[in-house]
């Protein structure tokens, strides 16, 4: 950790108490708000680990995941008293006011404290007296040192009892439930100590400002038909706590882990707030829609009182979808043994490692004073100053909700080693782009991984330690996969030539990357050896690379995959002159843009007339319109051409002129037919068959070989959100069978096939389950429909169940949607409509007609059959059916169907 970045942190927070104005928090309708009646959008940070140890967090969970077994096992190693000791340092170093300076610093303005009943009362069982309170000084002492740190930082405390007497759920770990004693909702005894708590609190705490509320359970999980009992006991808590006139809000979780509200609507009091959790779900537009009617429907704010343990992107995204609805939420946790996703990683000692060993039945036992200075070490490394700052983390939940800028995780010298693992901090497709940016098993029933590694970032590229002893920083990029890339902040204090020295690992071949920075690439495309494993290093040198000082940002680019990354060092070995000016690479921007990229920045605007460029297609040269120096970067020339270059073609460039000069003063040397990289996605014609490993843009699938007929690839290790993306050219517009070919061993796929709109606004075509055969390389055909209009469109493939393989899908042609011929004058109006329709037309005989109207899936939803009709008049009602495109065919007694396209608007 920078502790010197965080001290200054600390110090530069610091506010005079007198200055602070105090604010009693209320609801007013679906809103929070202060006495002056300003909306407050509560951003807090979860306590959790302090009062009440839970197992995960300190990697005990495999053997001891409540809190009493925790104990239980130290107390057995080194004895009841030292126990008390250890214990006594946990408390006194996991939240200090340098942590709650540093929240308010990093944009926090409130905390949730997750309390053990056990350090403000005794347990029932202990009490000297049946059916009386004993009350501890201990944990009402650590409440107001919090609430008096936090009211110095004008930042707001949520009180949480997150164990309750006897435990409130069947979840070990979050209640410290022990099923060897009457849990809560056994116990009327733990009840009643649980009301006497909360009025306890209540009558102390009546007219402290700072307070937000009280969150009166922790996600309740317990079998309680209807809800009454956890209704009755709220009700009998909320009468305590307004019984001595104390109006602070009362928070409100549903059962089963904070999120089933069964039984608690209506609201039983004019000052309260539901509380669900969220992790691990979507964060799209319906993230929260199951949540949102508890707030519309009964006229009460929401608060998510816990969310965390996901990557970066999980984070901006939850937040950007809270604040966008106006509703507050709590992060989960603060500090955690070895955390990646949280603000502060609390350090594992070698000595932690061997009680853990031990613990787990793996090690010899340390003696009991060696045990001891392992634990109160441990505690000690509670201290924020003694953990490791996950500023990404911050910076993803604070600036980058609001903002697509990168910002530097560290600016890096050149001269110098740039470091793999620090890359920008920002959104995924912005400082870097990786497969897999976040786990939404809630929703897809599969853990996604985002940092396979599980070190130093909590964003999508997975960083681990590394075993490199050359210019290491200790992590390492691994788990590259292609088309992956992080972007770098550097400062280039020479304009000169260098060597770039960088150091990979691989236990295959294939590997390739190229470097680029601010949009043109310096390097070309450079290959990694096969080192002979995945930790033995060796230094692949990229010769005569032009650094300028004006270049700020750098790439690193995966062509392929096969290879960690450690580091770039930059050695500096001439001067630019001592180089020719010459070309690197060219590639397709678009169907009529070529990007050329050059090893030196140019002195000034290319010549008016391009005629001394040839760019040929297949052999044949195109016409250039126009040729320009990229303003931000003059290595780089765009051409625009009077052509319309296609995936196929073999594009390549020439240069035989003298006019063009670098920076330096040197001149570009001509070339001759160089390669240009064709970058346009392949544009698949329909009807006809879509290979699935033919797509322009992916998230999350892999590829394999098939055993299929035809064999090729198809792809596979598909969860719930991934997609690929395609276009396609639709010759006729009109409904077409759609054919999966899919596999699975014995998971039920799906998918939504969905036309992205310009945009990027998806409309759903259709959505599609898959039966599973047996086998991942057992192969049947799903057949569905889908309606298309001519021209040239863009198409998802969204999955929505998982897990199964897809190796092509495949548009057959079945009705058309072209206006009709055949029968004479048909007319379908108005059009737009308002839901009624007019159909008038005449054939040449009578025939009996019959009149279908379709979706754009194919589905018929309406029918009306015509007797020996020679004039077509109907009114077709349509008002029905949702706003949308359809379909109308008319099938006469003799002939193909005639068709009318209708566009109903609704209005």
């Amino acid at each position: 950790m920078n502790k010197k970045y965080t001290l200054l942190l600390i110090a530069s927070f610091f506010i005079s108490a007198s200055a602070f104005s105090q604010s009693f928090l209320s609801t007013n309708g679906t809103a929070i708000v202060n006495e002056p009646g300003d909306t407050i959008i509560l951003r807090g940070m979860g306590l959790g680990g302090w009062m009440l140890q839970e197992g995960y967090m300190l990697q005990t969970a495999g053997f001891a995941s409540a809190q009493y077994q925790i104990r239980g096992l130290i107390e057995d190693l080194i004895g009841e008293e030292d126990t008390q000791e250890f214990y006594d340092a946990w408390l006194d170093n996991h939240v200090r006011k340098i942590d709650i300076d540093s929240l308010a610093a990093w944009g926090f303005n409130s905390v949730r404290l997750p309390m053990h009943y056990n350090l403000f009362t005794l347990p029932v069982e202990d009490e000297p007296v049946p059916n009386e309170q004993t009350w501890l000084d201990r944990g009402f002492e650590l409440t107001d040192s919090l609430i008096s740190w936090c009211a110095q930082n004008e930042m707001y405390v949520i009180l949480d009892l997150h164990a309750a007497p006897g435990g409130q759920g069947m979840d070990q770990g979050i209640s410290d439930y022990d099923p060897t004693k009457p849990s809560l909702w056994q116990s009327a005894a733990n009840r009643n100590k649980t009301v006497a708590l909360w009025k306890r609190l209540a009558e102390r705490y009546i007219d402290e400002p700072w307070i937000a509320g009280y969150d009166l359970l922790n996600e309740v999980n317990w079998n309680l038909p209807g809800g009454t009992q956890l209704r009755l006991l709220y009700e009998e808590i909320t009468d305590s706590i307004r019984a001595i006139g104390d109006n602070h809000i009362i928070f409100i979780e549903g059962n089963w882990f904070a999120n089933d509200f069964t039984g608690l609507t209506p609201p039983w009091d004019d000052n309260m707030v539901y509380s669900p959790h969220k992790y691990w779900s979507f964060n799209d537009a319906n993230g929260i829609d199951w949540v949102l009617p508890l707030r519309d429907n009964f006229n009460v704010p929401l608060y998510f009182g816990e969310c965390g343990e996901n990557s970066n992107t999980w984070f901006r995204d939850a937040i950007r979808l809270f604040e966008d609805n106006d509703i507050g939420w709590a992060w989960w946790p603060m500090k955690k043994i070895e955390s990646i996703s949280g603000p502060l990683s609390v350090t594992k000692t070698s000595g932690y490692q061997w009680l853990l060993d031990y613990w787990s039945g793996s090690g010899s036992p340390p003696s009991p004073t060696v045990a001891k200075g392992i634990l109160l070490e441990m505690a000690d490394n509670l201290k924020l100053e003694n953990c490791f700052y996950q500023k990404d983390v911050i910076d993803a939940m604070f600036r980058q909700v609001y903002s697509d800028e990168t910002k530097p995780y560290n600016t890096q010298d050149i001269p110098g080693v740039v470091y793999a693992s620090d890359f920008d901090m920002g959104r995924a497709g912005f400082a870097y782009q990786d497969t897999d940016l976040a786990t939404y098993h809630v929703n897809t029933g599969n853990f996604t991984a985002w940092n396979k590694g599980w070190a130093y970032r909590n964003d999508g590229v997975d960083v681990e330690p590394s075993l490199d002893w050359m210019n290491s920083n200790g992590y390492m990029v691994g788990f590259i996969a292609d088309n992956e890339w992080m972007q770098y902040d550097v400062n280039v204090n020479t304009t000169a030539v260098y060597e770039v020295h960088v150091r990979v690992a691989s236990g295959t071949f294939g590997g390739s990357f190229h470097l680029s920075s601010d949009g043109g690439d310096i390097t070309g495309t450079r290959y990694t050896p096969n080192s002979g494993g995945w930790q033995n290093w060796q230094t692949v040198i990229v010769p005569d690379v032009v650094m300028d000082v004006s270049n700020k940002k750098l790439k690193f680019h995966v062509d392929s995959d096969g290879f960690n990354l450690g580091s770039m060092e930059f050695v500096q070995t001439g001067v630019t002159t001592d180089l020719p000016t010459e070309f690197l690479s060219a590639l397709t921007v678009d169907n009529s843009t070529i990007q050329l990229n050059l090893n030196k920045p140019l002195s000034g605007p290319i010549p008016a007339s391009p005629a001394e460029f040839i760019i040929y297609d297949s052999g044949l040269s195109v016409p250039i319109t126009s040729a320009t120096l990229n303003p931000n970067n003059t290595r780089v020339i765009t051409f625009e051409v009077n052509h319309q270059f296609e995936s196929t073609d073999i594009i390549r460039i020439t240069y035989e002129g003298d006019q063009i000069f670098a920076e330096d003063g040197t001149i570009l040397d001509m070339f001759t037919f160089e390669e240009v990289l064709n970058t346009l996605p392949v544009v698949h014609p329909v009807p006809g068959r879509v290979e699935a490993e033919d797509f322009f843009f992916e998230s999350g699938i892999q590829l394999e070989n098939t055993s299929d007929t035809g064999g090729g690839q198809n792809v596979g290790f598909l969860d719930s959100g991934d997609y690929m993306d395609y276009y396609i050219n639709v010759l006729d517009g009109g409904v077409y069978q759609v054919d999966y070919r899919t596999a699975a061993e014995s998971a039920t796929g799906a998918v939504q096939m969905q036309l992205i709109a310009p945009d990027g606004t998806p409309t759903i075509l259709h959505t599609v389950n898959f039966s599973p055969t047996g086998g991942w390389q057992d192969w049947t055909t799903t057949s569905t429909t889908a309606g298309f209009a001519s021209g040239v469109h863009h198409i998802r493939v969204l999955i929505t169940g998982s897990q199964f393989n897809l190796n092509w899908f495949e548009f057959s042609f079945l009705t058309s949607t072209e206006d009709p011929e055949v029968i004479v004058g048909l007319s379908a109006f108005p059009n737009p409509n308002n839901g009624l329709v007019n159909l008038e037309g005449s054939l040449n005989e009578a025939q009996d007609l019959e009149i279908v109207v379709y979706n754009l899936l194919g589905q018929a939803i309406l029918t009306r059959s015509l007797e020996k009709a020679i004039e077509i008049k109907e009114q077709l009602d349509l008002s029905a059916v949702p706003e949308g495109k359809y379909i109308i065919a008319i099938y006469p007694e003799q002939g193909s169907p005639q068709v009318k396209k209708i566009i109903k608007t609704g209005f």
